[in-house]
């Protein structure tokens, strides 16, 4: 049996009969982190596929011959303890199997209370339709998985601001409890310019009920940025941005208690820390 060899934040599990290599670059495998994945496979391996903690990787063509790149995240919900990755491919026409363990760290996030008007906690009866319909937009767009070239180097900061709330705090609008903030709030007078963090292809350029003016880069395997409460949008669909191009100003649309800018990023739905997008350690 060919042993899968796991890297992970430059650490080597090595072996040395195996025909892979897999390599995870985090900042750390805890709630709301993404993975890079690197995979290196021999000429004898085909229809390689890969499961991160029972998710789905969407691997794309490296650059070398032979190597393959995509990106993972560690749920919020994730509890610490072993995590399994697990490998499928085949060699000789022989389907094979590989699992290995990874340790889930903990960590916990703060809570945050704040005010808004009333109708961004219980919304009105006649924007049900419309939020449905955004809903089911977005689980649509985090679903799809579009070939891309991998980005090679850390993200940009969209905007200036220092942080005014951060990723993962347990959210109570007026008192009733809402799910973790699946982003970076930074400070952003109105009409700041907003720019792409990353390359990659404008998915989604509009107004949305909850997050305002917003934009959605689609940064290829499952990754996504988000931007929003945007007082303008400056892009339009399927446009193909770089890091540091612009995508709008900055405003205090959708449900807000001032102007800034929102800043997520997702794997598939999962949400992570986009700050973890800036540290060269996911960029080897």
């Amino acid at each position: 049996m060919h042993v899968l060899s796991l890297v992970l934040l430059a650490t080597a599990l090595a072996s040395p009969d195996g025909h892979w290599r897999v390599a995870l670059h985090a900042r750390a495998l805890a709630p709301g982190e993404p993975v890079r994945v690197v995979v290196t496979a021999t000429p004898e391996v085909h229809d390689l596929a890969l499961t991160f903690l029972d998710q789905a990787v969407a691997l794309e063509p490296g650059q070398e011959p032979g190597t393959s790149r995509g990106w993972a995240a560690v749920p919020l919900d994730a509890k610490p303890g072993p995590g399994v990755v697990e490998v499928h491919w085949t060699e000789t026409g022989t389907p094979r199997k590989d699992r290995r363990t990874i340790p889930i760290e903990a960590r916990t996030f703060p809570e945050e209370h704040l005010k808004v008007e009333s109708k961004f906690v219980e919304p009105p009866a006649e924007v049900a339709k419309r939020i449905e319909e955004e809903r089911a937009r977005l689980q649509a767009l985090w679903a799809g998985r579009k070939p891309a070239a991998a980005p090679l180097r850390p993200f940009v900061m969209p905007v200036p601001g220092k942080p005014t709330g951060i990723f993962g705090e347990r959210r109570f609008f007026n008192g009733q409890p809402r799910s973790p903030h699946p982003g970076l709030d930074l400070k952003a007078a109105t009409g700041t310019p907003v720019l792409a963090a990353g390359a990659g292809r404008v998915a989604l350029a509009g107004d949305l009920y909850w997050t305002g003016g917003t934009v959605v880069i689609d940064h290829g395997s499952g990754l996504f940025t988000v931007y929003g409460h945007l007082s303008k949008v400056e892009v339009v669909e399927g446009t193909v941005v770089e890091a540091g191009d612009r995508v709008g100003l900055s405003g205090a649309t959708g449900r807000v208690t001032g102007p800034h800018l929102h800043w997520g990023a997702k794997i598939g739905d999962v949400p992570v820390d986009p700050r973890a997008l800036r540290d060269a350690r996911l960029f080897p």
